[in-house]
């Protein structure tokens, strides 16, 4: 009988430690726009400061905000790397193809102006939509504020999951990029 109890107990152990939930890593899509111009003789420089996040998102797991103010941090759910690191390659790399004529550095170099990302929200929603929000700022070389723009993009997603989730966030960035390009088109 000791030995059917024990064995039964092990048994158990196994199915429980089988059954736990797996790991899932998410990366951002990179920008598959190519720039279709000429190469030109950069006529501009823009210095890309490293992206900046709020404490909630510069973790591993994906955000999910319940309804009012909780937040859920989705621990089987995680970024394949760090999400600063995520969006800096893929706002370097979209603004390096929406502009073309433009050297786009993400050095110390402070010919040309600064541009500086702080992302307050990155993340889903109970209501089925992804949510991008912060600020960007433009400053000159001299440290001179030229634009100082909030943004929140929200999205809705047209499907449950958390894959559905990281493209509408991949693409809502994407809008985001478009915008900045936008802005800086202008100004130059």
């Amino acid at each position: 009988m000791k030995k059917q109890l024990l064995n039964l107990g092990l048994l158990l152990l196994l199915v429980g430690c089988s059954s736990q939930p797996s790991l899932h890593y998410y990366s951002l899509e990179a920008d598959n726009a190519v720039s279709h111009h000429l190469p030109l003789q950069p006529q501009h420089q823009l210095v890309l400061k490293p992206i900046s996040l709020s404490g909630q998102l510069d973790r591993i797991s994906l955000v999910y905000q319940l309804e009012g103010k909780e937040l859920h941090f989705a621990e089987y759910h995680r970024w394949a790397g760090s999400l600063d690191g995520q969006l800096n390659q893929l706002t370097l790399n979209g603004l390096s193809n929406r502009l073309p004529g433009w050297v786009v550095r993400q050095d110390s170099a402070r010919e040309g102006p600064v541009l500086s990302i702080q992302v307050t929200q990155f993340q889903g929603r109970h209501d089925g939509r992804a949510v991008i929000s912060g600020r960007w700022r433009l400053q000159d070389q001299n440290g001179a504020v030229l634009r100082d723009v909030p943004f929140q993009l929200v999205r809705v997603l047209p499907d449950d999951g958390y894959n559905v989730l990281v493209s509408e966030l991949g693409q809502g960035w994407q809008q985001l990029l478009e915008q900045i390009t936008a802005e800086l088109l202008r100004l130059s």
